[in-house]
């Protein structure tokens, strides 16, 4: 079982580094963080940006990316 709570102070620690330029490159580092657990086969992070243009409600990114690692043997988890 994954713990949330592990990866939820990982993201605000990513975020509290500093200032991300990109949407692009938060979604990366989340998901990198994510497939740190061989455990996790597949992250999905989806980041948005809200009130950046007037005309619509949010503009964002969502990625996939597999674990190179793969999972651990008999053990499915989803993240």
């Amino acid at each position: 079982v994954v713990n949330y709570e592990i990866i939820a102070e990982g993201v605000r620690a990513i975020v509290a580094s500093g200032h991300i330029r990109l949407a692009e490159t938060l979604a990366e580092c989340i998901a990198s963080l994510c497939l740190k657990d061989r455990r996790v086969r597949l992250a999905r992070v989806r980041v948005e940006k809200l009130d950046v243009f007037a005309d619509a409600a949010s503009a964002g990114v969502e990625i996939e990316r597999n674990n190179p690692q793969g999972p651990m043997p008999n053990v499915q988890t989803r993240l």
